[in-house]
Formats: structure tokens, sequence, C-alpha cells
């Protein structure tokens, strides 16, 4: 900016390198959230797909990790997660939860802090997963596999941007006009 901008009736600082740091932080947030949303989209669809091709409708019909060919991947075990959101639709049956090993800092979180037992942790080697019938279509609506994720990333990202540059420029010019406009319906008052 080789321009100065000061305002009579804000008290914020444009000029500093602390505006385009906040500018360009916001970007690189919205980015990497952008990239979490698609990285969810593509593997809650790969889990969904999987399990709805194999027709896992039931506790009979239940499948593992290692039989629809998910299991070495860390996202679909962190994605099937107790507390996730995929868990509404995908269930897991059996006996499929192990003992957690705590720590000290972790059994006073729990039984201390939030007066709850400790949550187990699943068994992914034993864990059989399957979506009933009752939610297969909010399933098959809710997780849809992403067509093209890295074109959509780089679209994102792309006009993500061309937004933030254009904040970085706009939005001082965009105060100083604010400010000029409260500057002329301001009335002439020495109380006001």
């Amino acid at each position: 900016m080789d321009k100065y901008y000061s305002y009579e009736n804000f008290d914020i600082d444009v000029n500093g390198s602390m505006f385009p740091l906040i500018i360009w932080g916001l970007y690189i947030g919205i980015v990497c959230g952008a990239l979490g949303s698609i990285l969810f989209r593509v593997y809650s669809g790969k889990i969904v797909k999987a399990l709805l091709s194999q027709a896992a409708s039931d506790e009979n019909t239940a499948k593992t990790l290692a039989e629809l060919k998910l299991d070495n991947n860390f996202l679909i075990r962190y994605y099937l997660k107790d507390d996730s959101v995929l868990r509404r639709s995908v269930l897991v049956c059996g006996d499929s939860h192990k003992p957690v090993n705590t720590g000290k800092f972790r059994r006073f979180w729990y039984e201390k802090f939030l007066r709850t037992s400790i949550p187990e942790k699943i068994d992914f080697s034993s864990a059989k997963f399957y979506i009933p019938e009752e939610n297969r279509i909010v399933a098959e609506l809710r997780f849809q596999a992403e067509d093209h994720p890295v074109r959509n990333f780089i679209f994102a990202a792309a006009g993500l941007f061309a937004v933030a540059v254009f904040a970085a420029y706009a939005v001082p010019e965009l105060l100083l006009m604010l400010d000029n406009f409260i500057g002329t319906v301001k009335p002439e008052s020495k109380y006001w």
C-alpha cells in the first residue's frame, strides 16, 4: 500500500503490517477449512459407498474395514470415531470397543472434571459397520462422494485468493468512504 489512511471516526490502523497479516491469516484459515471439508466429503463418501455396495444394512451383513478394503487409512478410522457426524448414519455392531490406556490427566478430565466414565475406543480390526435401511437415504444424500475434489479445492483456493487480494486493497478505501460519510452526516455539536 502506497497510500496512508487516517480515519477520524474509527480507531483502525490499516497502514501497518497487521492488517495484511489479518487478511492473509483469514485466507489461510478458510482455505484449510475448505481442505478439511473436501477431505471429509471424499472419505465419508468412500465409506458410505463401500457399505452400500456391499449391502451392509443390518448386524448380520455388517462388514469390517478390512472386508471393505478401507482398513489402511487413518482418515477413515478418524471419521468413524464414536463422536463423529458420520456415525449418526453408520452404526457399529458387536463387542468392538476396547479399553483405553489412560494417563492421569485423561482420567482426571473425564472422571473428576466431566464426571463421566472414560470412553472406550473402537477396535477397528474387529468392528463391523453397517448402514440401517432407515438411514440409507440420508447417508446417500448427505455423504455423496466428491466427483472432482482437487479441481474443487483449486477453484475454492483461487476464488478465496481473489477475495483476499480485493479485501487487502478495497477495505481501507471502503472504510475511508464510510468515515467521510459519517463526517458529513454528523451534526456540528460540541456535545456529540
